[in-house]
């Protein structure tokens, strides 16, 4: 593909710009669903075949080691919620990099049934690439550029309501039930 953005690029390629980013900004939205959700099938297919990540010491090698790792990592964590800001995409034909902006909170176990939380800005830098019209990650790796960590109130400062529905990761969260065709539909 030649550069959009160069004189001279033509509409049709400046349209598969933007189609490309917009498929690989879907990305991002759906990593952050996976790993909230503990959804680690629909995690599974978001990277390419030989993909890789380097989440930030904790674990680097192949893509399918990663889910393995985090599936394992995450029953320590009670819940996570990611928060996918800004993301700086480049394509160049069927590659593409990144920088995106994500704040991560994780309400972590603790002794004696309380929570800590931890709360982290991160920014991830990803390599993309399109295989068969698909965009996927190639390889991720993760930097944190702040981190914050402490007790957790959020039980005893909730307030209730009758019909409240809570969030929780895996099948029994609202977002399977309630959005139950197309990209939300459970994927393990």
């Amino acid at each position: 593909m030649a550069d959009p953005s160069a004189p001279g690029a033509t509409g049709a390629e400046q349209v598969r710009e933007l189609l490309a980013k917009q498929a690989i900004r879907e990305l991002l939205h759906a990593y952050s669903r996976a790993v909230d959700r503990k959804d680690f099938a629909l995690l599974a297919t978001l990277y390419t075949p030989d993909g890789s990540d380097d989440h930030a010491g904790l674990y680097a090698g192949p893509a399918a080691g990663y889910v393995e790792w985090l599936r394992a990592a995450m029953k320590a964590v009670d819940l996570t919620a990611h928060q996918v800001h800004q993301a700086a995409i480049a394509v160049r034909g069927g590659f593409a990099e990144g920088e995106v902006y994500v704040t991560a909170y994780n309400r972590l176990h603790a002794a004696g049934g309380r929570f800590e939380e931890l709360v982290q800005g991160l920014r991830y830098l990803d390599r993309y690439r399109e295989d068969d019209g698909v965009w996927r990650f190639l390889h991720r790796s993760v930097v944190v550029d702040w981190a914050r960590r402490g007790p957790a109130f959020a039980a005893a400062l909730r307030p209730r309501h009758d019909g409240q529905r809570d969030g929780v990761a895996g099948a029994g969260d609202p977002s399977y039930h309630l959005l139950q065709d197309g990209a939300f539909a459970r994927r393990d």
